[in-house]
């Protein structure tokens, strides 16, 4: 397993993209101002990226008010792993309380299944649906 994206969830999706881009001058490796989604390069194996908020929210189907998850959802810490079902699986007997099972996620190009933390974090495990042939 290893941390493979630092991802911000974002209301102002445009300013933020300008600032991480333009601002701070970050390498855009995916993505735009009118994307919802995009990722950065800095200078590591971990990547940047930004995601609208609300289309989080949607896709896991939560409710960006619940009292229950005062930072919902702000971040996501996202890990690569080899085998999603197998870490899955792994990760509930160890405790760990899912959000969503392991499913595919076409748009996105990943299979990936969703967690928290103990704090209500978000943390994502997953893998690419096509391998990375660069």
């Amino acid at each position: 397993m290893r941390c493979s994206y630092i991802r911000l969830l974002v209301n102002d999706y445009e300013a933020c993209f300008r600032f991480y881009s333009e601002t701070i001058g970050l390498p855009v490796l995916r993505g735009d101002t009118a994307s919802r989604y995009a990722e950065f390069d800095v200078g590591s194996g971990t990547r940047l990226a930004l995601n609208q908020r609300e289309v989080m929210a949607e896709a896991l189907e939560t409710d960006m008010a619940d009292p229950e998850l005062p930072h919902q959802d702000r971040i996501a810490v996202v890990f690569e792993v080899d085998d999603v079902d197998e870490t899955a699986a792994k990760l509930t007997a160890n405790g760990a309380r899912q959000v969503l099972d392991p499913r595919d996620w076409t748009a996105w190009g990943i299979r990936a299944a969703h967690f928290r933390d103990p704090d209500g974090y978000l943390v994502e495990i997953s893998r690419p649906l096509v391998p990375d042939l660069g």
